[in-house]
């Protein structure tokens, strides 16, 4: 029995295994689940944008992995059909805005300045910024004579101490709140003051003036009073930021540099130039010609406008509600997750206020109202997403400077005439945007001015649905500020030299001004930096009429991009719901006013808003001026004149020699030779022989050969450079394969060789003959020498004739060459002069307070006045 059990088993497991179909097709149906699967993963078949398995989803032909349900092409991409998804899915397109791939960083955009105009700008970067350079030169040479007396040593032995910062670090004023780009004066306690407010302090008129505080009589500075940050105890002492004399070995190099590149042109007078009408051009239609006419608007300090800047970007969504998924921030932990507060601005009381971004978002494009019934207008300014604070650029940024015009100068990574970019990578960078302002339609951007150049775009607009009591509000406003709702942002842009008086208008009329809600505008510090004010209709005709002053007014549609150059006051009303974005850079052309508007922030409160927008500008000047002389030396090195009489030859060559000169110490440059000929122009009989010293080409037996006979490699760089730069030396010849040709070859190489390395100082008229015989013998055998020959000429002309025009030309270079030292001795008077003012200004007031408080306050009014001033009242 044991052993029919054994046996019956294993038939038993036989039969289960492989004779029951029903197991049998388990088997099977699991292993074609498995590939199913497997399947289902390489190829989802949910919607890419809300990952969920929909019945109806739309699969794109062109990548064949990207599928997008109806519901999120409706919601999403509205604007986008059914049909163009299936040509080219949003992902193939490179405008999905699912949440993965609007958290995507792209890299920061490609752009980069060609060698010649790195040249050209960097001779008009030279032009502006060195008598910036220079002057601030002089103002700290000012002080370092102070502290050298101080110190009783001379200036050349003064050792001034190391500032208390590392390389990247920014030290700045604790009186004025200014950045010091060098020189400084700091007290042991920590207190730090800048040279502008040491002057001001010496002469007595320093901002924030404090009883007790002055300067001593030899012009040291004490610590402040403890009320203000100091230790009342100590003195500041004069330190330095940079190395020692690094600003004064810069400004020498510019100024050689600037001996041969002071050819700088200015932009020329745009055709298309006028006083009332701004100049606009279509983004799509720029060419590199239109960079003159923006130069030479831009530089007038004018607005301009480029449209469709958007017009060839890749179609992502600027809709807030897009923006809103690709920048909150996400934290793992928390019932709020999700929640991305952000700080906005009531444009009906200018209150600010928390909200959601997503409940903020919402109000953007449907209209909502406070629980007592007036209208919701928000509007978030200067916001930008924390991922830029953190130096990641998200697609949206990245895309919008890739589209942006004029690139030179608004690229915020490298443009070249972007001052600001100018900083070491060490160096902490400004906040120079992008920002954002995302604002309800109806709201407005008070009048303001920024501290630097400016380009706002306008990427997105919505219009708001508008019931029957807010289309009478609306109507209200078109009347208010004129017929103005039929576009999208209506900007008035007023000129720089018209701040001063708008300044005086805007302080005479104060209280005519209200908020949206009839509240009056309270009492401001500074008119335009405060952002208090929006001139309407009234206030425009009034300003006009007073002051004989008015803004350009135009609109700005979706797409246009608006360049505001710094310091020219403008305000903007939002007629529909907007999302702009701005980017700040600093120009050239704007270097001075940037300057003028950092001196007024100066004499701000130090907690005023605009303290935010203070920069560093001798700083980026400084390091501006090193960038473009590094660049323009090299130039020079490689190109450029070796002496100052060859440099005169160089210049002049221009004019004598019609333009077609070649560069004598540069002459290789672009020449290349490919041609053959065959030899039946000579005849084998010539007996050849040139009178000059003879030498034969290096590595003659090489393969380097020109028109087929063995030259080397010096031999046939010259030659081929001729005949690429003046292919008529060798059309009345032709060069065949006797062996003559060798010869004669290497005596043409000698001869050019010599003549284009002979120094022309060195240079006598005995042999500029010989030269002029060698030329005869090649040209008697065909070779077309007649541009050497006027080379040989123009030099025995202005070297050794008595051409009047040379003649007068050396008299005025000996006239300015007096000049320039008088004007040496000129500034060195005057600074000194300056020193001697500032000490006895100083002397007087200390003078004045002596007698003050000796004789009272009133002892002016007396000697200036009635002996019984002030006695009784009325007299």
């Amino acid at each position: 029995m044991a052993n029919d059990r054994s046996t019956k088993k294993p038939a038993k497991s036989s039969i289960s295994s492989s004779n029951n179909p029903s197991k049998k097709r388990k088997k099977e149906n699991s292993a074609s689940d498995k590939v199913k699967k497997t399947n289902a993963v390489e190829e989802p078949k949910g919607c890419h944008q809300c990952k969920k398995v929909k019945d109806h989803v739309v699969e794109c032909t062109k990548c064949h992995s990207k599928r997008y349900c109806v519901a999120c092409i409706t919601k999403w991409y509205p604007h986008v059909s059914e049909e163009e998804f299936v040509k080219a899915c949003p992902v193939c397109c490179n405008y999905c805005n699912c949440k993965a791939c609007l958290r995507r960083f792209s890299p920061k955009g490609g752009y980069s300045c060609s060698e010649p105009d790195k040249i050209k700008h960097s001779k008009q970067i030279l032009h502006k910024v060195l008598p910036f350079v220079t002057k601030l030169n002089q103002h700290q040479l000012m002080e370092k004579e102070i502290e050298a007396k101080l110190k009783g040593v001379t200036i050349s032995d003064l050792q001034l101490q190391d500032a208390d910062c590392e390389v990247d670090d920014d030290i700045f004023c604790d009186n004025c709140g200014a950045y010091s780009f060098d020189f400084y004066r700091s007290c042991a306690c920590g207190y730090d003051l800048c040279l502008s407010c040491c002057r001001e302090l010496r002469d007595g008129q320093l901002k924030r003036m404090t009883i007790g505080w002055k300067a001593r009589i030899d012009g040291s500075i004490p610590c402040p009073p403890k009320e203000i940050g100091g230790c009342n105890d100590g003195t500041l002492d004069l330190k330095r930021i940079l190395s020692v004399n690094w600003i004064v070995n810069l400004l020498e190099k510019a100024q050689r540099v600037y001996k041969f590149n002071n050819s700088y042109d200015s932009p020329q007078t745009c055709m298309e130039s006028s006083a009332s009408f701004l100049y606009s051009l279509s983004a799509k239609d720029i060419q590199p010609q239109h960079m003159q006419h923006f130069q030479s608007h831009w530089s007038k300090g004018e607005p301009i406008i480029v449209n469709d800047v958007l017009s060839t970007s890749s179609g992502l969504s600027w809709e807030p509600m897009v923006l809103w998924r690709a920048f909150r921030d996400i934290t793992k932990s928390g019932s709020h997750s999700h929640a991305y507060e952000v700080k906005a601005i009531n444009c009906l009381d200018w209150s600010e206020v928390t909200i959601d971004l997503s409940k903020f978002t919402k109000g953007y494009s449907e209209a909502q109202v406070h629980k007592q019934g007036s209208p919701l207008i928000l509007k978030l300014e200067d916001w930008k997403p924390s991922c830029l604070s953190q130096g990641e650029w998200p697609r949206h940024f990245v895309e919008l400077i890739n589209r942006l015009p004029f690139k030179d100068y608004t690229n915020p990574h490298n443009g070249y005439l972007n001052v600001a970019t100018k900083l070491p990578d060490l160096s902490s960078k400004p906040d120079m945007g992008p920002k954002m302002d995302i604002a309800y339609g109806d709201s407005v951007t008070k009048l303001h001015y920024e501290k630097s150049d400016t380009v706002n775009v306008l990427t997105h607009t919505k219009s708001i649905v508008i019931t029957s009591t807010k289309l009478n509000k609306a109507k209200k406003v078109k009347e208010k500020h004129g017929d103005a709702m039929e576009g999208i942002a209506l900007w008035d842009v007023f000129h720089r030299q018209d701040v001063a008086k708008l300044e005086e208008y805007l302080r005479n009329h104060t209280a005519e001004f209200r908020h949206t809600d009839c509240l009056s505008v309270e009492q401001v510090f500074h008119p335009i930096h405060d952002r208090t004010f929006y001139l309407n209709v009234e206030h425009k005709r009034k300003l006009k009429e007073e002051f004989g002053i008015e803004p350009w007014i135009f609109k700005q549609k979706l797409g246009d991009a608006v360049f505001i150059p710094a310091g020219c006051p403008y305000q903007v009303r939002n007629l529909k719901s907007c999302t702009k974005v701005e980017l700040n850079f600093i120009s050239p052309e704007s270097l001075g006013e940037c300057i003028r508007l950092q001196t007024e922030l100066r004499m701000l409160p130090n907690n005023h808003r605009a303290k935010e927008q203070e920069l560093n500008i001798g700083k980026m000047m400084i390091y501006a001026l090193d960038h473009v002389v590094s660049e323009l030396s090299g130039f020079i090195d490689s190109n450029g004149p070796a002496d100052d009489l060859q440099n005169q030859f160089a210049q002049e060559l221009e004019i004598l020699n019609g333009g077609n000169g070649m560069d004598i110490n540069n002459h290789t440059n672009g020449w290349v030779c490919d041609s053959e000929s065959d030899d039946s122009a000579l005849s084998p009989s010539v007996n050849h022989t040139v009178n000059h010293q003879s030498a034969t080409i290096e590595d003659s037996g090489t393969s380097e050969t020109f028109q087929g006979h063995a030259v080397g490699q010096p031999g046939k760089e010259i030659l081929q450079a001729v005949m690429d730069r003046y292919p008529e030396t060798f059309q009345g010849v032709k060069i065949g394969s006797k062996p003559y040709w060798l010869s004669i070859l290497e005596e043409l190489h000698v001869f050019i060789k010599g003549f284009l390395e002979a120094s022309v100082d060195a240079l006598t008229e005995d042999e500029i003959t010989s030269l002029k015989a060698d030329l005869n013998e090649f040209e008697s055998l065909g070779f077309d020498l007649s541009w050497a020959r006027k080379r040989l000429d123009m030099v025995k002309k202005l070297k050794f004739g008595n051409d009047p025009l040379r003649q007068e030309l050396r008299v005025l270079e000996e006239s300015l060459t007096l000049l320039h030292k008088e004007l040496v001795d000129a500034n060195a008077r005057l600074e000194k002069a300056r020193l001697d003012y500032d000490r006895a200004t100083y002397a007087r007031n200390k003078k004045v307070d002596e007698v003050a408080r000796k004789f009272g306050a009133e002892y002016e009014d007396v000697l200036n006045g009635k002996l019984g001033f002030g006695m009784l009242p009325g007299h």
